[in-house]
């Protein structure tokens, strides 16, 4: 089992906070999340919705990789619809330059709200795809020459190409079920939330289960790639504690995504979809997720009307407290 800590980059207005404190309270997660053993720390791209304001992970994840030394530093996702996949290729190569080769890459199609403001019409699945090949043609030659549907590059030469090779660990967000077609035919990785797509942890079982047979399918060892899945995550030592600092921090987080997500706090929190509790309930919820037939859970407990402290805690009880329990499963 894999651990890690999501921080998507949600601000809300109402937490009166500046967005500079709120950049350094990221990136003091970072340096915290490192010094307490979590696998990975991952950062969320996002456009207009949802209050994001990491428009442009590369720029905090070069911030991050230099506050730390041996953290994995991961995107979940780039958005590469909306990007030149050339542009993509450097600047994520210099982001796996300055950690020393510590980047996951994830990549992803974006929301509804981010496709109609950057006015994407059509069904971008098959441009994630080929962008994406233009991506890891960069980084493994040094060299973009690429004839596709979206793309027509002549050649060019890349300046910067990562550390690790032939790339970086890459990650497919998988939500729909093309998506998670698409990911078992290429061996990736995939990256999921289950309050996003699924209705219960049943739900996230079937899922999964017609992922590793694609990938099957199409020649790839399920047991050798990583299965992600991401949770809304608060523990403490108490259920009670746990319960309010949920519901403080989670339900402005939900009411912001309502009219794309609409469910409420206590309705995810029946269906498992999201992890508050106290350490043996969330070790509980860990090990159903294991079950369901994922190694990788990563934490999304930084929401942004809930006090860092509280986020610093959660983030220590649930290394010290509960992840102890799946050591060397």
């Amino acid at each position: 089992m894999k651990f890690g800590i999501f921080n998507i980059g949600d601000y809300h207005p109402q937490s009166s906070k500046p967005i500079p404190d709120y950049y350094d309270d990221m990136l003091e997660q970072v340096e915290w999340a490192e010094r307490l053993g979590y696998d990975a720390f991952w950062f969320g791209e996002h456009h207009f919705d949802f209050f994001g304001v990491v428009p442009a992970p590369p720029v905090m994840m070069a911030a991050a990789a230099k506050r730390t030394t041996t953290i994995r530093i991961g995107v979940a996702v780039a958005l590469l619809p909306y990007h030149n996949p050339i542009t993509i290729a450097e600047e994520y190569a210099m982001v796996d330059i300055l950690s020393r080769g510590r980047l996951d890459f994830g990549v992803g199609r974006g929301t509804p709200p981010e496709l109609k403001g950057f006015g994407v019409t059509e069904d971008n699945r098959d441009k994630v795809v080929e962008a994406l090949e233009v991506v890891k043609m960069g980084w493994r030659d040094s060299r973009i020459e690429f004839h596709g549907k979206y793309y027509n590059i002549p050649g060019v030469n890349l300046n910067v190409t990562p550390v690790q090779k032939p790339w970086p660990p890459l990650y497919f967000a998988a939500l729909s079920p093309g998506s998670y077609e698409v990911a078992g035919e290429k061996g990736y990785p995939i990256l999921g939330i289950p309050y996003a797509s699924c209705t219960d942890m049943a739900d996230v079982k079937q899922k999964l289960a017609f992922y590793k047979d694609r990938l099957a399918a199409h020649g790839h060892d399920p047991k050798k790639i990583d299965i992600v899945e991401c949770f809304h995550t608060h523990v403490a030592m108490t259920e009670k504690e746990a319960d309010r600092n949920g519901r403080a921090g989670l339900v402005p987080y939900l009411t912001a995504r309502k009219s794309i997500r609409p469910r409420d706090y206590d309705e995810l929190y029946r269906q498992r979809m999201i992890m508050v509790g106290d350490p043996k309930h969330c070790a509980d919820h860990i090990e159903e997720v294991r079950a369901a037939g994922s190694n990788y859970v990563m934490f999304l407990m930084n929401f942004a009307t809930l006090e860092q402290e509280k986020i610093l805690a959660s983030m220590e009880i649930m290394a010290k407290e509960v992840l102890p329990k799946f050591a060397g499963k």
